[in-house]
């Protein structure tokens, strides 16, 4: 039954989110539905520092019906427009069967900026920019309408530190030293032990909720403009997916810990300058800490090539493209070839000169 709250009033067909937009938009007749504006500056930090128990029970919490890929474990909304045939995580063959799942609502979403074949055009240049790739994938590119767009769970944390640390000062000094008739120069590092303590205020610390994807390829598709998020509205939603975080609350937190640690020994190290540095003792208070639950847009592609799957994610606001690719064997055999016969023809042409 067609849902009348995200029903086209021109002819009744079901409207679906306009990348680029802030509307509602038709995909057959063209008519437009406003999506009321929800400010990002309204969506509410929720307290962690209370304890996670409270933190979970007072944040919002919706029950949604997702699929679960039985190959790759994700869970995920499927849009009822989306004919979707394979898990757009990992290629697998997928039945749509589903099941209802309660989790902490979104807080904010930050709309898809561009549509399917635009992304199906970055993720063709991506690929013919490739060297060693076999031509057969970069066919299946043009042949493939597997394109997804997914949101992706993100929690964002705030939090307020201060860091005790002790540890050692270098500063480099030369010295003269006599060696019989001559003399030379060395340089040494004199040591000597500091103390102190830094602040530092962190504001969204970002991290992402999703384990479907390899994390190093969704990390390279940072920074994200977050000052455009929006409100969590479900029109944003319709014509895409929405993943259901993979990575709890508790968990989020540890994972934004390891990114401020790396700026706090950053901030440390200033704070006892000198040349060199070295970090003895590091302890790190906590204090004001909110999270948010935000959802992040991303185009997916999957597919699977000689029994291994690949998969590519496209940042669904800069376009931006990451993503495993195979290796053709053949291509980089005969470069190696000719590399070796270019090192041969060289020698002989100029080797007796």
């Amino acid at each position: 039954m067609a849902d009348m709250a995200f029903t086209c009033a021109s002819c009744g067909a079901q409207l679906e989110y306009a990348p680029g937009t802030k509307a509602m938009k038709c995909p057959y007749c063209g008519h437009e539905n406003p999506i009321a504006a929800s400010p990002w500056s309204a969506v509410a930090e929720i307290d962690y520092a209370t304890g996670l128990a409270e933190a979970e029970r007072s944040a919002a919490t919706e029950t949604v019906p997702v699929i679960t890929c039985k190959r790759c474990a994700a869970a995920f909304q499927l849009d009822p427009a989306i004919q979707a045939s394979r898990c757009p995580f990992c290629g697998t063959p997928i039945v749509l069967e589903s099941r209802a799942v309660t989790h902490l609502r979104p807080g904010a979403v930050l709309p898809f900026g561009f549509d399917a074949k635009a992304a199906r055009s970055k993720y063709e240049a991506w690929l013919s920019g490739l060297w060693f790739a076999p031509n057969d994938v970069k066919r299946l590119a043009k042949t493939d309408n597997g394109f997804i767009g997914m949101y992706v769970p993100y929690w964002t944390y705030d939090a307020a530190t201060t860091s005790d640390y002790t540890g050692q000062r270098g500063v480099t000094y030369t010295r003269v030293v006599q060696d019989g008739d001559k003399t030379r120069t060395e340089t040494e590092i004199r040591w000597t032990p500091c103390s102190g303590t830094v602040s530092r205020d962190f504001d969204d610390v970002l991290v992402v909720a999703s384990q479907s994807l390899p994390q190093a390829y969704l990390d390279r598709l940072e920074p994200w403009d977050l000052t455009e998020l929006a409100g969590y509205d479900p029109n944003y939603l319709r014509g895409f997916g929405a993943q259901t975080y993979q990575l709890g609350l508790a968990d989020g937190f540890e994972a934004a810990k390891q990114k401020m640690d790396g700026v706090i020994r950053r901030d440390v190290c200033d704070d006892i300058g000198g040349d060199r540095q070295t970090i003895a003792s590091l302890r790190t208070a906590y204090d004001a800490v909110t999270f948010k639950h935000v959802l992040l847009p991303v185009w997916l592609n999957s597919f699977r090539y000689g029994g291994k799957g690949y998969s590519f994610v496209i940042n669904g606001r800069t376009g931006k493209v990451q993503g495993q690719r195979p290796w053709s064997w053949v291509k980089i055999g005969l470069a190696v070839l000719a590399a070796l016969v270019a090192v041969v023809v060289f020698s002989m042409l100029y080797g007796k000169h």
